[in-house]
């Protein structure tokens, strides 16, 4: 059996996270007592898509970078992750217009050339957040899916909604190999569904809420004693939230104005934010304004948010 299909979940998780440590090329992995291989391909983009390819002798593993946070950005990072990507992509999900940023881009590019690079052998993704939208379009760009072993995505925006008809037909051919975890409670999880329109199989975390940044680095998350991640089957909770996101997506015309007005301008992040929560006021049914209005205020002001 192949190393990666011998993890559990939290170590399956433990692997994930170690895309946010700075890998270096021939580095030794390991997650408990699995030697998942060395590093061979560091990947720090042009446009800032960030990721790691580490080989063993029977399989290849890619990890795919998310967001730096409020604490670890840069103005590069910010620039190249928010600015450039997220916010973008949301801006496309709210006006139901397709515009790929660069970094999805690279990452198809590179699980490609991967695959190319190490034809017969088994491929393995990870990713969280920026990490997990990457490996979406990754995926659905993927030119060889027979090489897929399996794919682990935790905690990022449901893109299913800018990919062409050919891209979904793609990932909809891998679903039963990906597994697409959400916590409800996270602010950055928009899109959810329990519907096929989403890449791979609805993974529902068995969560309480937490204070954001901690809900969105896997703090909700709990185990059983095998390593086994505690999941639920869908609720009301879900069945609500995923109709308040729906409904958002759907009449978002003063939220797509908000978007593209957002800059680096420190005045510019304050009347975004006040904008948002005008919006949140206006419409109150609307719990998934109320988490983006969240999203905005923890990552774009970069308020503290401790890790406890």
């Amino acid at each position: 059996m192949r190393v990666n299909e011998q993890l559990t979940d939290r170590e399956q998780i433990e692997l994930t996270k170690k895309a946010y440590e700075e890998l270096q090329l021939g580095d030794s992995v390991m997650v408990g007592q699995h030697h998942i291989g060395t590093v061979c391909r560091s990947v720090w983009a042009e446009d800032g898509m960030r990721a790691f390819v580490i080989t063993n002798p029977s399989e290849v593993t890619i990890l795919y970078k998310g967001s730096y946070g409020i604490k670890k950005g840069t103005p590069q990072t910010w620039r190249d992750e928010w600015f450039k990507t997220n916010l973008p992509i949301l801006r496309s999900m709210l006006s139901h217009e397709r515009r790929i940023p660069s970094q999805l881009r690279s990452a198809s590019r590179l699980l490609n050339q991967t695959i190319s690079q190490f034809r017969g052998s088994q491929i393995y993704i990870y990713g969280h957040s920026l990490g997990s939208i990457n490996a979406q379009f990754a995926l659905a760009n993927c030119r060889h899916p027979e090489a897929i072993g399996a794919a682990y995505l935790y905690e990022g925006t449901n893109i299913w909604l800018l990919f062409t008809p050919k891209e979904r037909r793609r990932v909809a051919q891998m679903r039963e190999k990906i597994y697409n975890y959400v916590d409800i409670y996270d602010p950055v999880t928009l899109g959810i569904t329990e519907t096929h329109h989403m890449v791979g199989k609805l993974c529902y975390v068995d969560s309480e809420p937490m204070k954001p940044i901690k809900q969105h680095m896997w703090g909700g998350y709990s185990f059983n004693p095998d390593g086994s991640l505690k999941l639920r089957k869908v609720d009301q909770a879900f069945l609500a939230e995923s109709r308040s996101e729906r409904r958002l997506l759907d009449k978002s015309g003063d939220l797509t104005e908000f978007i593209e007005r957002i800059s680096s301008s420190d005045e510019v992040k304050k009347m975004a934010v006040e904008k948002i929560d005008q919006l949140a006021q206006r419409y109150p049914d609307h719990k998934s304004l109320a988490k983006l209005a969240t999203l905005f205020k923890v990552e774009i002001l970069k308020e503290r948010d401790e890790l406890k």
